[in-house]
């Protein structure tokens, strides 16, 4: 199983669990104002019953909670997941290839909803691309389509229809999203966790239509996909704009909670110990404890955009540096001993440093680390800002605009070590004694105000 859903509400993980039954109940807010990582704001909150759908396409097409399982239309194929593990569908728009649920139909009818997935289109997009549907006739509320047209996003209830204003580039993983806001009677779309087109359409009204994943479809024509499908994921709510981007951009997020290396974030992506990794009390909650060359890793490449040239991203953490100073690394990433980068490392003496690659090493100093007591760390890139390296929530040293020369293929990291890489820029490193506590990931770049949010736990 590739995923777990996991929805961050009012600074609190709620974990949806797999269900006998359609839909269960819970209290959802529905207040917008929730900050980008849904922490400290406090909303009102309404009872509704949230009909929740999953399709991972881990080698086949059923719904993860049992209820909507899909049948494959035309012999697709499965591909390798943007996660790095796990897999996606594989459609080709030539040989009619979607996938079909008639058993069960999915309620989109007179409510809201939030569609998401990742997509990866592939040879000529300028054509309409499918990407969810539900037309079962070409009438006034009776048919609703999401998809690209002319290499843009595109979402439609009969001719209530809203474009995006971004252009997709074949050959590239997005997330994107359709929302329907009932209360608003307002449709938009959405790239990459923002928002990328909206405007008002009435409700979709039927209650009988077959849904379709990689494919718009009514009786007299059916529109596919070219390209990947992953993780498509249905709510009958309509979802924060904290809430898409937190889907679209939080990676990993390890709370180190109940003795678990399970992410917490959208994705699943748990840690694997190296080494015999303890737990201790931590900055909040739990932590993970490092000592005697213990570390957290991967048995595959999960990170993708660390392998992108020039892509954002951002790490927060909390570190607690035990026993006595010595050359040792927080964060490292690889692909191997051909491309490897010592993110976050201290030296000799306990002074942090933020590293990257652009042809040749290039850094940021932070403050000497301080023995048996917790520092929060961020560490942000993106080429117009270059590695901006914050201390408690504040940014303490910047290198201004640069370029980052990834190795173009999806890495490996290591949180706690460095697997024996010592050689790898910026030429020390080693395995850390210590604590981390609240592991955060993100293929973005937060502003000062998010970091200083998640300084303040």
């Amino acid at each position: 199983m590739k995923v777990k859903l996991v929805r961050v509400l009012n600074n609190s993980v709620y974990r949806t669990s797999i269900k006998s039954e359609p839909s269960n109940t819970v209290n959802v807010p529905k207040d917008s104002s929730l900050n980008t990582m849904n922490m400290g704001s406090k909303r009102s909150t309404t009872t509704v019953t949230l009909v929740i759908a999953f399709w991972p396409f881990d080698n086949n097409t059923l719904d993860l909670y049992g209820d909507y399982d899909g049948t494959l239309i035309g012999s697709g194929s499965y591909t390798t997941s943007f996660l790095g593990y796990g897999a996606a569908l594989n459609l080709v728009q030539s040989s009619s290839q979607f996938v079909s649920i008639a058993s069960s139909q999915l309620p989109l009818n007179s409510r809201s909803f939030t569609i998401e997935a990742w997509i990866y289109l592939r040879g000529s997009a300028v054509i309409d691309y499918g990407i969810f549907g539900q037309c079962p006739s070409t009438s006034a509320n009776l048919c609703f389509d999401f998809m690209t047209r002319s290499n843009r996003l595109y979402s439609a209830i009969y001719s209530d229809s809203v474009q995006g204003g971004s252009t997709l580039t074949l050959n590239t993983w997005y997330h994107v999203a359709c929302v329907y806001d009932a209360s608003t009677q307002t449709q938009s779309v959405w790239l990459n966790g923002i928002v990328d087109g909206s405007s008002s359409a009435s409700a979709y009204q039927d209650t009988s239509g077959t849904t379709t994943i990689g494919a718009i479809y009514n009786s007299s024509s059916t529109v596919c996909l070219n390209g990947y499908i992953d993780q498509v994921r249905y709510e009958t709510i309509a979802k924060t704009a904290s809430e898409i981007l937190n889907d679209a951009t939080l990676y990993v997020y390890y709370s180190f909670d109940s003795s678990s290396l399970i992410d917490n974030g959208p994705n699943g992506i748990n840690g694997t110990s190296f080494g015999n990794v303890m737990f201790t009390a931590g900055r909040v909650n739990e932590a993970a404890q490092f000592s005697a060359g213990a570390y957290i890793s991967y048995t595959y490449t999960p990170f993708y955009f660390l392998g992108i040239p020039n892509h954002p991203f951002s790490i927060s953490l909390w570190a607690k540096p035990m026993g006595s100073y010595r050359a040792s690394t927080l964060v490292f990433v690889d692909k191997g001993a051909s491309w490897c980068i010592h993110f976050l490392v201290m030296t000799s003496t306990g002074i942090l440093s933020a590293n990257l690659w652009n042809g040749g090493s290039v850094g940021v100093n932070g403050p000497i680390l301080p023995l048996n007591s917790w520092t929060h760390i961020g560490y942000t890139y993106s080429t117009s800002n270059g590695i901006q390296l914050y201390i408690n929530g504040t940014i303490y040293a910047r290198s201004g605009s640069i370029t980052f020369s990834a190795s173009g293929v999806p890495m490996y990291m290591v949180l706690g070590g460095e697997g024996g890489y010592t050689t790898c820029s910026p030429y020390y490193g080693g395995n850390f004694t210590g604590a981390f506590d609240e592991f955060y990931l993100y293929s973005r770049e937060l502003s000062t105000s998010e970091m200083q949010t998640l300084s303040n736990p």
